[in-house]
């Protein structure tokens, strides 16, 4: 049986097409073809015969988008939107209560919520219509955490290809066919990885690189990640070299001259290590120097890289953040710290680097850093504490009581263009944006609000 949420007139169009997980992007001198993680290029020619079989380029397949960096690549969007925002193309419900990004690709909509004890996982259309749910596992409940009443779904569904993978805030992975939600395999990252559930429950959205699942169980005795099979769910390796405790934003995955490392925010502040073998490769922990009480301690975003630097940022006890400068001596990759300051505080909105200039959250407003040296630009409040994302030239915004605000991506001078109020939500609004194919996708509890954000009349998808 299908339900739908408040729907209003479409225009269909046709688009570039997805093909197991990648996406064609046109320029004017060549055709790239980009992946979730990394990018290749290729001939014109194979490009221009690979078109006709590829998904959008405006998929957004997981959290932070197809490159993980909070970073659209979409053009001919709004630059101000009227007093009430943008025109609301409809708004979906029926998908429980939680903080969990959606993610978007082949023209469907994954997003998980908690409904009674239960995480369900659910599959809808462009236009609202539930496809299919599933029954993930037990959500993580307010019982679970007792210092915080924040109960609810917390990851974002990570898709690869026609496959669907999502990790509970208790540690069960489960991989999932998106057709039509067909369990395809399950692991329990603390019973059979050696996890720790950390106090307020998992929250990594799990990263893809090539035939391998990487994760962050944080086991103690078996390392901070793993690598699992992406097929069979079968482990690959363990990081044995690290084994500090999982944080709770997402692995990503650089390179830098030539040597491949996926990185994340644990415990013993930034790690990275190989994703062929698990090996150590380097670390540095700012808040080694700070006690840190399990209850009221939680670093809450992923890293960001650009340009051979790693920043990562935020809040409560450990408040501050830091850049540390890659080196090589064409063998081996080690950290040099670049800059170190206690004065950011940035809790779990994330941040977008661009053009050398870090974009970001702090406290109850927004500022804009220099990434090599940590210098602040400017700050200003706009639409309160929240999350963070970029596209063509300008900051999207949503704070945590559901304004959201259209900033100008510009080092020399805060700029806040547009800000409006969505509708009808509740609790926190700690969900990140999400741009797909010129819509807006802002999640705030049970109520997932579709705005357009192309600037004139065109024909789109729903």
């Amino acid at each position: 049986m299908r339900t739908r949420g408040t729907i209003d007139r479409v225009e269909r169009a046709t688009n570039f097409r997805r093909f197991d997980g990648l996406n064609l992007l046109a320029s004017p001198d060549l055709l790239e073809v980009q992946s979730v993680n990394m990018k290749y290029l290729t001939n014109p020619f194979l490009s221009v015969l690979l078109c006709t079989c590829f998904a959008s380029a405006a998929d957004w397949p997981q959290f932070r988008g197809p490159n993980r960096d909070g970073k659209s690549l979409e053009t001919g969007l709004l630059k101000q939107w009227p007093d009430d925002g943008p025109k609301l193309l409809r708004t979906i419900t029926g998908f429980g209560q939680g903080y969990a990004t959606p993610a978007i690709s082949g023209e469907r909509i994954y997003i998980s919520g908690k409904v009674g004890d239960d995480l369900k996982l659910f599959c809808f259309d462009l236009l609202g219509q539930k496809l299919w749910e599933k029954t993930h596992g037990l959500a993580f409940r307010e019982s679970d955490a007792p210092h915080s009443p924040y109960p609810g779904s917390r990851a974002a569904p990570t898709i690869d290809g026609d496959t669907l993978y999502l990790l509970g805030g208790l540690g069960k992975l489960n991989a999932y066919r998106t057709r039509d939600g067909e369990l395809l395999w399950t692991v329990d990252v603390v019973k059979d990885l050696a996890g720790r559930v950390p106090p307020w429950g998992y929250t990594e959205s799990v990263l893809i690189d090539g035939n391998n699942l990487i994760c962050t169980p944080g086991s103690v005795t078996k390392g901070t990640f793993a690598a699992l099979n992406k097929k069979t769910g079968q482990v690959v390796w363990q990081s044995g070299g690290i084994t500090a405790r999982a944080e709770y934003g997402s692995p990503i995955l650089i390179e830098y001259d030539g040597v491949r490392q996926v990185v994340t925010m644990s415990r013993a502040g930034l790690v990275a290590v190989s994703p062929e073998d698990g090996k150590f490769l380097w670390q540095y922990n700012r808040m080694a120097k700070t006690p840190m009480a399990e209850s009221n301690t939680a670093h809450g975003n992923s890293a960001a890289y650009a340009d051979g630097y790693v920043f990562e940022a935020t809040a409560y006890q450990t408040r501050g953040g830091c850049a540390v400068h890659l080196k090589s001596n064409g063998s081996e990759v080690t950290s040099e710290l670049a800059w170190q300051s206690d004065k950011l505080n940035c809790e779990h909105g994330g941040y977008v680097v661009v053009d050398g200039y870090i974009y970001m959250s702090q406290g109850a407003g927004w500022s804009c850093l220099e990434l090599k040296t940590g210098k602040e630009r400017w700050s200003g409040r706009g639409p309160g504490k929240g999350s963070i994302i970029y596209a063509e030239g300008m900051l999207y915004c949503l704070g945590e009581d559901g304004r959201m605000g259209l900033i100008e991506a510009r080092p020399n001078e805060f700029n806040q263009v547009s800000v409006f109020a969505l509708p009808e939500g509740e609790g926190r609004c700690w969900t990140h944006p999400v741009i797909n194919d010129g819509k807006l996708y802002l999640r705030w509890g049970d109520k997932l609000h579709v705005y357009e954000l192309h600037n004139q009349a065109r024909t789109t998808r729903p």
